[in-house]
């Protein structure tokens, strides 16, 4: 982050502090970091879904269908548009708009409208590295084993993917793509004490 988005973060983080609260970090995920691994299956699942729903679609407007059914592949095919593209546009906006912070009792997410956080004290995140960046998730999907073999892994598969879940709330709490990772878990580990 450059200095004057920094300054912009910081007084942004500051408006959603509670009394007494001790800031220990502010940043970003890193808008340029935009393809994830689950885009390795995605992209050509998207682009194979378009391309056949798009078939049907003309198929089924030559061969006379009736509304419904145009209806129902027109909003197929919007879908696919979402997979193959329109999820980069929710996340650039995603990485634009949300600041990340830790604080002395609580780690959140905010964007000025809306905040999410979780228990800075908290010990059970895990760290991601990856060229040059680091994610941190908190296992807040464990609840979800239950109803699906491996169900964490079935939440976490499409995280910082742009499809997990836009508009509704996200299934787990975590800071993606920072690129001033030691900062961040430095800011982590004293608020934890882990």
């Amino acid at each position: 982050m450059d200095d004057a988005s920094r300054l912009t973060a910081r007084r942004l983080v500051e408006r959603c502090l509670h009394d007494g609260e001790e800031l220990l970090w502010v940043g970003r995920s890193d808008p340029s970091r935009m393809l994830v691994d689950a885009d390795r299956y995605l992209i050509p699942f998207g682009t194979f879904f378009l391309a056949f729903v798009g078939w049907a679609l003309v198929a089924t407007i030559r061969g006379g269908a009736n509304g419904a059914v145009v209806a129902i592949l027109l909003l197929l095919v919007l879908a696919g548009l979402h997979l193959l593209g329109g999820r980069f546009l929710v996340k650039r906006h995603r990485k634009r708009t949300e600041v990340y912070a830790v604080t002395d009792r609580r780690v959140f997410v905010t964007n000025g409208r809306r905040t999410r956080e979780t228990d800075a004290r908290r010990t059970d995140w895990y760290v991601d590295r990856t060229a040059g960046h680091v994610s941190v998730e908190w296992d807040d999907t464990r609840h979800l084993d239950t109803l699906f073999v491996a169900g964490s892994e079935s939440v976490r598969q499409y995280a910082n993917t742009g499809l997990e879940g836009f508009p509704a709330p996200r299934g787990n709490f975590a800071l993606y793509d920072v690129a001033d990772g030691d900062a961040l878990l430095a800011a982590l580990r004293r608020a934890s004490g882990r």
